[in-house]
């Protein structure tokens, strides 16, 4: 069984944004894209240490703040390693979002077709937030500090986010650090509710909608992502660097799910084109002796699973029972 220890080292910074709106603000209906376009380009002026803006392609990957919170994912620019992004986005969320992922109930404003491996979810709405309308957005950085994130609240607070129709201007803002908990008694069934759409890209196969496999990667990407995180942010400090070997799920079974494929278009205006962001939502099940997934499932409440975290994908919510 894989050694928890290192999971009580981690620690983060919360910092959670009641907006406001001004004008008639325009969002689909999953905004967290659309939020963290709209930190980025408040951001990047503020952190870019270069003169001229590189565009796509950073001029200093190793050492500018901006590439290292919103774009790095790789040592040495493109080469080397896989590491994490430290910066997390929680976004706003519906409640027939919530209600889907949780209990597998699709009501309007979602619409369910037929699909190849999965059902289809869809929702083409747009959410208009009118003036004086708030909703809340959660930033958590893993392993900084908590100066780096009151730097993007402060950013926001002098220009706000621009966002179709309108702006979102910074009402209040409140913040904590945390740090992961004891490990908790273990039942005998864990249910993880997938709220926000999942991404968890197969080897030359793209990205994974089959279930079977699926409950297997989720247990694989939630461990590799807490030892990445430690590995990344935390075991300077400490002096020691936590080995990956292949988890052991021997003794869990997934017993059950409902799971659908979210269709998630997204248009970068930035880039001038349009990203495919689909993903899986929905919950699924496992028995047996879940002891040895709680950990990790607990640790992936806070740093997410899959693709796309400062987007604010993979997010999931466990139940023990």
């Amino acid at each position: 069984m894989q050694d928890t220890a290192f999971l009580r080292e981690i620690w983060w910074e919360e910092r959670w944004l009641e907006l406001e709106a001004e004008g008639m603000v325009d969002l689909p209906a999953y905004a967290g894209s659309t939020i963290r376009g709209a930190l980025g380009t408040v951001m990047r002026p503020e952190l870019c240490g270069a003169a001229v803006r590189c565009g796509e392609r950073c001029g200093e990957p190793n050492t500018c703040p901006f590439f290292s919170l919103f774009e790095k994912s790789r040592e040495f620019g493109d080469r080397g390693r896989n590491i994490p992004k430290p910066l997390i986005l929680e976004p706003p969320l519906d409640g027939p979002l919530g209600d889907l992922a949780r209990s597998g109930t699709v009501a309007p404003p979602y619409q369910m077709t037929g699909g190849r491996a999965l059902p289809m979810v869809s929702n083409d709405w747009r959410i208009g937030v009118r003036e004086g309308g708030r909703m809340q957005v959660g930033l958590r950085g893993v392993g900084i500090a908590g100066s780096a994130l009151d730097g993007m609240v402060e950013g926001v607070r002098r220009k706000g986010l621009e966002v179709k129709g309108g702006r979102l201007r910074l009402l209040e803002t409140r913040g904590e650090r945390l740090s992961m908990a004891a490990t908790e008694a273990a039942g005998q069934r864990a249910r993880l509710a997938i709220v926000t759409p999942l991404l968890i890209e197969q080897e030359d196969a793209g990205i994974c909608y089959d279930p079977a496999l699926l409950g297997r990667l989720v247990l694989d990407r939630a461990y590799a992502r807490a030892v990445d995180m430690y590995n990344a942010f935390f075991a300077r400090a400490s002096g020691v660097t936590i080995p990956f070997f292949r988890p052991d799920w021997s003794g869990v079974l997934m017993t059950g799910h409902r799971l659908f494929r979210y269709a998630l278009p997204r248009k970068s205006y930035r880039q001038g084109r349009r990203m495919d962001f689909d993903g899986v939502v929905g919950w699924m099940e496992w028995e047996g002796d879940v002891g040895r997934i709680v950990p990790w499932l607990r640790a992936a409440e806070v740093l997410h699973v899959g693709q796309k975290a400062t987007f604010g994908l993979g997010k999931v919510e466990l139940t023990v029972s």
